[in-house]
Formats: structure tokens, C-alpha cells, sequence
């Protein structure tokens, strides 16, 4: 093998977070020459979609969100509720629209070295960070890594999995509400767990279904297969429809940490570097907010940059309804259903976001089932 080749940055990783990182450095006041962004292939296909929801209106992906709501609708067997999101708009970007977008600005970028290649290791070593692919080595003073992942996981934290699957269909015989997505439909059989469908209307007859489950394990892809078309045809009525797209994938939701095992040199990023919201699983939102932070502590010519932490209150809460939902002493479903029947939308979805003040968030705290999760909040002090 060759010998190293030197860059001031390398990003390990061409999924959102890693392309969010370059995106960022390349509209930041951050001074370099050169960046290796390595993945083992190009993102060329359309796998997944990310929705969030923010009150932002001058964000840099603006141009990519397929499209955005201001109000979305939450419904199980017995309650419906469209919720107006003012001041937050729901958006939504495909995957595809993600990708071809920053690998096409970042290649026109001749500070960037876009590059396919196998990673196999990730270490620091004498004040440098060091990446070990297929064909080369390469070496930087940072590694915004969001390719490889470490997890401390204990045998008494509950460590749960989104896990997801959808399809975009097409059909004539259903005219989609372009106007209000789905944004959980908890009418689907929760099968002693915590299972939802939600809606993405594309057109009034074409739009994703996903069915999505929090629980420790996935399930088989025929049982996905069988529920969704359940849901197609049972619940909306629908006969005949057309596959175009399928997407799959799980996100964890973990009271575990992920951990830097890596070095001084390595800043893990993405769901690596703990962006995954434990208790919901929401990722986009997160790393665009980690990945902000860290290009601040570039632009300052911090010695250390210190991958972002959430705030140990958030880290508090999700571990108290992680903990709820595994007990089952009341269905994830009822949760839910409280907290959007029972809260202002707006400052619900700020609690989510992870932007309330502890007076709000008492109020949230005060919609469901107190008891319970209070017994919950104890057994976590106490395990740890």
C-alpha cells in the first residue's frame, strides 16, 4: 500500500451527516485547502426520505425540500386530530434529491476530493487522525466520522430500533389530501408493541406509505410486506396500486451511548456521533444542528473541537419513556395519543425538537399517564 496522503479535513461517510458536514464547510468562514469525502460507493439512489419540522425559514437544503406542510394529521381508531404547526412548517427531502444535490455541488467545489473506497479503519495517532481504506491510507488533523460506529451498550438500558418500511405507490382510485400528511396513524394492530403508518402525499394519487415499529428487533420483510398492503387495502380502500419505490431501514433508539473509540482526532458525527433522537428516532433535524456547532468551533480555531452533547435533560427524558414504552404498563399508543390530544401543537413539537424551557416541558410531563412515568424516572436514578 502507498503512503499516507495528507488533507486538512476528511469526512468518513457520504450519508446525511457526512454530506451535511461538507455542505457546511463549504458555506462556513473555515480556512482549508483540501477535504477527502470517502464513502465505499456514491449515493445514487433514492433509500430513504427524511421529514422534520422547523421554523427556520434560510436553511441550505432549502432548495431540495420536495415539499413542506403547515399542518399534518394525527389520528388512531377513536381520535383524529389535524394539528396547525404555525410557526413550524413539516418538511419533507428525498433521499435522491439529497444526494444529487450536495455530491453535485461539492464536486464543482476544487477544494473537495470525492472518493469511493472501502473503510476499514478509523484511529488516531501522533496528534493525526488516520483512515485506513481499500486502496490508500489517508491522513488529517480531524476525521468527522459518521461511517463507522461504537456503542457501549449495558444489559440494563433499553436499547430499541425505529425500523421502517415503505412504499410509494400510485393508484387511481384514491385522491391523497395534499394539503394534510399523515403524520402517525396509530389504527394499525400494535401487536403488543408500538406500531404507526404514516402518509406522504406526492400527488393526490401517488404518495409514501411507511410502516414503522419501535421495538428491540426488527421484523421479517414478508410481515412488512403483508402490513402494508393491509393497510393499503383495509384501511384506505384502495385495490389496485402500483410499487414505484421502496425504501427500508432502522434507526436506533438507544439508552446506551454511542462512544468515541477512535481518539482525540476523530469527532463522530451523524447517528454515530449520538444525533439520533433516542426516544423518536428523528435524525435530520439533530445533525444539522450538531454539524452547526462544530463549524462554529472551526471558525473560532478551537485546538479541541468537542463533538456536541444533547442536554442531559433531553438525554433524561428519552431514557424515561424508552423505559416506559419497554415495561408496558401502558400502551405506546395511549402515549402518544395524550400527548397530542392533551398539548399545544407548537409547544409539543418544540419539547420534541429539544427546544422548551422546564416550565413547558413540566406541562408536556403533565399530559400523560404521571404515575407511571415517574415510577419509570426513579428506576432510571436508580440505575445509574
Amino acid at each position: 500500500m502507498s503512503s499516507r496522503i495528507s488533507y486538512d479535513f476528511i469526512i468518513a461517510g457520504m450519508g446525511c451527516a457526512g454530506l451535511s458536514m461538507a455542505m457546511q464547510l463549504i458555506s462556513s468562514k473555515v480556512k482549508f485547502d483540501k477535504v477527502l469525502l470517502i464513502d465505499k460507493d456514491l449515493k445514487n439512489k433514492n433509500d430513504r426520505t427524511w421529514c422534520f419540522w422547523t421554523k427556520e425559514k434560510n436553511n441550505w437544503y432549502n432548495n431540495i425540500i420536495f415539499n413542506k406542510w403547515d399542518s399534518f394529521i394525527f389520528k388512531s381508531n377513536n381520535f383524529e386530530k389535524k394539528i396547525k404547526l404555525s410557526p413550524y412548517f413539516y418538511c419533507m427531502i428525498k433521499g435522491i434529491d439529497f444526494y444529487s444535490f450536495c455530491i453535485g455541488v461539492i464536486k464543482k467545489d476544487h477544494r473537495f476530493d470525492v472518493i469511493t473506497d472501502s473503510i476499514i479503519d478509523i484511529k488516531s495517532e501522533n496528534n493525526l487522525g488516520i483512515l485506513t481504506c481499500s486502496n490508500q491510507t489517508y491522513q488529517s488533523k480531524l476525521i468527522f466520522n459518521s461511517a463507522l460506529r461504537t456503542q457501549k451498550i449495558k444489559s440494563n438500558h433499553v436499547n430499541y430500533l425505529q425500523h421502517f418500511k415503505g412504499w410509494l405507490i400510485k393508484t387511481s382510485e384514491y385522491d391523497f389530501d395534499t394539503n394534510n400528511p399523515i403524520f402517525m396513524d396509530f389504527s394499525v394492530d400494535q401487536k403488543n408493541d408500538c406500531r404507526f403508518v404514516y402518509i406522504i402525499p406526492q400527488n393526490k394519487n401517488q404518495a409514501l406509505i411507511e410502516y414503522t415499529g419501535f421495538s428491540p428487533n426488527t421484523i421479517d420483510d414478508d410481515e412488512y410486506n403483508y402490513e402494508l398492503n393491509n393497510y393499503i387495502k383495509n384501511n384506505l380502500s384502495i385495490k389496485t396500486y402500483q410499487i414505484i419505490e421502496t425504501e427500508k431501514g432502522s434507526i436506533p433508539m438507544a439508552e446506551s451511548k454511542f462512544t468515541n473509540e477512535f481518539g482525540k482526532n476523530i469527532v463522530n458525527i451523524g447517528t454515530a456521533g449520538g444525533n439520533s433522537k433516542p426516544s423518536t428516532g428523528f435524525t435530520f433535524y439533530f445533525i444539522q444542528k450538531n454539524c452547526q456547532k462544530i463549524i462554529s468551533q472551526l471558525e473560532k480555531n478551537k485546538n479541541k473541537i468537542i463533538a456536541s452533547s444533547r442536554s442531559k435533560k433531553y438525554l433524561f427524558y428519552d431514557s424515561v419513556l424508552l423505559n416506559v414504552m419497554n415495561d408496558k404498563k401502558i400502551s405506546s399508543k395511549k402515549i402518544f395519543i395524550d400527548l397530542f390530544k392533551k398539548n399545544s401543537p407548537v409547544n409539543l413539537l418544540a419539547f420534541l425538537n429539544e427546544e422548551t424551557s422546564f416550565v413547558k416541558d413540566l406541562k408536556i410531563m403533565n399530559s400523560v399517564e404521571k404515575l407511571v412515568f415517574i415510577k419509570s424516572a426513579f428506576k432510571i436514578i436508580l440505575k445509574h
